[in-house]
């Protein structure tokens, strides 16, 4: 079953971004027309394609880095995250997965030492599409925890997503599970889509990956991608103060066919306005995989 994001994590992801020269998503009241909701989870799955979790093999490697980049200043990395997959036991009617996961967030402008822990995930033999995998892949940190933790990130230049833990901050099957959901009206989340845009082609492999004697096995060191894009409206509403405000992000997600399945989702960034004390300014972050090996 497919996870509803929670109401203050999606709005959350939005403000932990940065870019130069970058169009802001528009503040005014003209988003253009809605595009439902199921017709962006269509998208989704479509790019996503019919990748299976239980094709994932011993050993197989993800490596991210988070880009980030506020107004003007220069783009910088703040978080780095490899995930290996160092256990796999096939039983009768699931398989059992052990991942190590080695994160290493920024904090006041330097890298903490790299915090390793391991994260075990059960999935059904049966599970085999995106919209059947089991609740209890449910994305828990895959986005900042509150507006505080997301304001004292930006003003002592660490990274939003919490470092450490029990739950990778980037597998990618988590993140779209949780966009599925991104678009659906529900208590609480008062949110509209719009301006869906659905592009493909091809593009060079990862750093990590080119730069291996035989690209990894990329066939001329290309892959194929296709990238959905949408502008997400959410009404929101301040109890302290009984007054709602309106913010809009721009998420856009790269997935490539061509690559393993814990690197699927290739690129996941979003754009939005983050208030300071003073102003707004524009945010963009982008989770992008920079290397990757299949397992055996």
């Amino acid at each position: 079953m497919i996870q509803r994001p929670k109401t203050a994590l999606l709005l959350l992801s939005l403000l932990i971004a940065c870019t130069s020269c970058l169009k802001p998503p528009s503040l005014s009241d003209d988003n253009g027309p809605v595009v439902p909701a199921d017709q962006v989870q269509k998208a989704i799955l479509a790019a996503w394609g019919n990748a299976d979790f239980n094709s994932i093999r011993l050993n197989e490697f993800l490596y991210i880095e988070q880009d980030q980049k506020i107004a003007t200043l220069d783009p910088k990395v703040v978080y780095k995250e490899a995930t290996q997959v160092i256990g796999r036991v096939e039983n009768a009617d699931n398989i059992d997965y052990k991942f190590l996961i080695r994160a290493q967030a920024m904090e006041n402008g330097n890298f903490k030492p790299v915090t390793a822990f391991e994260n075990d995930i059960t999935v059904p033999k049966t599970s085999a599409t995106l919209a059947e995998m089991p609740t209890s892949l449910e994305a828990k940190a895959v986005f900042p925890n509150s507006l505080e933790a997301l304001q004292k990130s930006m003003a002592d230049g660490s990274v939003g997503l919490r470092s450490g833990g029990t739950q990778s901050q980037f597998l990618g099957v988590l993140t779209v599970q949780n966009m599925l959901m991104a678009c659906v009206k529900d208590k609480g989340w008062d949110v509209t889509c719009h301006n869906l845009q659905i592009s493909e082609g091809k593009r060079p492999a990862p750093t990590g990956v080119s730069s291996k004697p035989d690209c990894g096995g990329i066939q001329n060191c290309e892959i194929r991608y296709k990238k959905i894009s949408f502008d997400l409206v959410v009404n929101l509403a301040d109890e302290s103060t009984n007054t709602t405000h309106t913010e809009k992000v721009n998420y856009e997600l790269v997935f490539s066919p061509d690559v393993p399945y814990l690197s699927r989702l290739v690129d996941f960034c979003y754009l939005g306005m983050v208030p300071t004390a003073s102003q707004k300014v524009i945010v963009k972050i982008c989770n992008k995989v920079q290397s990757f090996e299949a397992g055996q």
